[in-house]
């Protein structure tokens, strides 16, 4: 687990937080993030309003998840829907290992039938806003400790951050 939380510290570090263009910025974040915590499935889920909708999805070469895209991409989720969602009302980081027993229909049975069994769950967020929440989905998800999760926490703040910043700047524009 020491090592992944190294990973996560270089990943925050990193020149991929420099928001040269949001349809570059996600998906590739998302593919180093599944990467990191050995992940098939990922998906920024944005803020719009009142509802959170897919703003970005990343799938490795191996997953066949299909029907989860065609879903994710079509659905929009409440504060009260969902793991993303759940995530999104309590601002709190959810690690699952078996997503059969905690996300929501029908999503948990793609993803069970794209071979995905696990889920971790963030929100990208500053003191007072909540901008979205990543969603990364693998196989074979190990049980998370405390480390993990208060580094997830973390990375969604530091990513909030960037958000607040890169706003601010083109305001200023």
């Amino acid at each position: 687990m020491l090592k992944r939380i190294e990973e996560i510290e270089e990943i925050l570090e990193s020149p991929l937080l420099e928001f040269s263009s949001e349809n570059q910025f996600w998906p590739k974040l998302l593919e180093t993030l599944c990467k990191t915590f050995d992940c098939g499935w990922g998906t920024y889920w944005q803020v719009n309003g009142l509802a959170l909708s897919s703003a970005a999805i990343w799938s490795s070469a191996g997953i066949n998840a299909q029907e989860l895209s065609i879903d994710t991409r079509s659905r929009s989720l409440s504060l009260s829907q969902g793991n993303a969602g759940h995530v999104w009302r309590s601002r709190k980081p959810i690690w699952t290992t078996n997503i059969a027993l905690d996300m929501c229909l029908p999503r948990s049975t793609e993803a069970e039938s794209a071979d995905l069994h696990g889920g971790i769950w963030f929100a990208v967020k500053t003191d007072l806003v909540v901008y979205g929440v990543v969603e990364l989905l693998g196989k074979n998800l190990n049980p998370a400790g405390e480390e993990p999760l208060l580094a997830i926490e973390k990375m969604g703040l530091k990513l909030g951050k960037a958000i607040f910043e890169s706003e601010k700047s083109q305001n200023k524009s």
